[in-house]
């Protein structure tokens, strides 16, 4: 099958609907009719076209099921649904920071929370910061000054930092004396792309149109798999840079 046959079965909304009701579990003729709410012969026409793509098959049991194939596809269509959903910010963001394998997972930024304002990223970082426990990563185009109590309060308690940050921003005389030891810090030329991980949430900023950090937008996430993706982001340059 070629890709744009693909898209032109995954056209319809009905098709959609139903690979999707039976990602979740498997059908009758007669269930699936209910629950999309459309009639026998519409029904009939979106099953037979989903058959034939090989997306869904009719077993023995008389029920409908996903193929492989079929969840294969579903699973990529989230990625998609997010982008397409989010256009408005990605016509604004330039993704070409993040790593191939992980741009191809960026549908799992979806569960994440677009915040705008730099007072309100801000208050929303202070807020979050107090419910870390174990570490926090960090990389930006400059060092964190607005959060330096908290900072020196984690650092007291034994959290894990790992910074990466410019060289002519890579200074830990703005801490206490007996925090400086304390970071783990790491230089990169050249920072684009702004993201924070911890154990509790994450977050994300992208470069503008401009080529520089859009420091007025920020995604935040806090379940496991956005928190994730951002560790590995985080990761993925940490492997890149060199000590202060």
């Amino acid at each position: 099958m070629k890709v744009y046959e693909l898209f032109t079965e995954l056209s319809s909304e009905n098709r959609l609907a139903i690979l999707k009701i039976l990602d979740e579990k498997s059908m009758t003729f007669t269930n699936l009719i209910k629950e999309i709410d459309i009639n026998s012969a519409e029904a009939s026409r979106q099953l037979s076209r989903l058959t034939e793509s090989q997306l869904i098959e009719k077993k023995g049991d008389g029920r409908y099921y996903n193929t492989l194939f079929g969840k294969l596809v579903l699973s990529s269509i989230s990625d998609l649904n997010f982008i397409s959903e989010k256009s408005g910010y990605f016509l604004k963001h330039d993704t070409a920071q993040v790593p191939f394998d992980l741009l191809g997972q960026i549908g799992v930024l979806s569960t994440g929370e677009i915040i705008t304002g730099v007072y309100n990223i801000l208050n929303t970082h202070e807020k979050l910061g107090d419910g870390v426990k174990s570490y926090m990563w960090y990389m930006s185009d400059d060092f964190p000054r607005h959060h330096l109590p908290g900072i020196e309060k984690k650092l007291d308690e034994g959290l894990e930092i790992r910074v990466i940050l410019p060289k002519d921003k890579c200074s830990a005389s703005l801490l206490s004396e007996k925090n400086r030891k304390k970071i783990e810090a790491k230089i990169l030329d050249d920072i684009k792309i702004s993201v924070i991980a911890t154990d509790s949430f994450s977050m994300l900023e992208l470069p503008g149109q401009d080529g520089m950090i859009d420091q007025n937008t920020a995604i935040f996430g806090y379940d496991d798999r956005f928190r994730d993706w951002c560790k590995k982001l985080f990761q993925y340059y940490w492997t890149k840079c060199y000590s202060c």
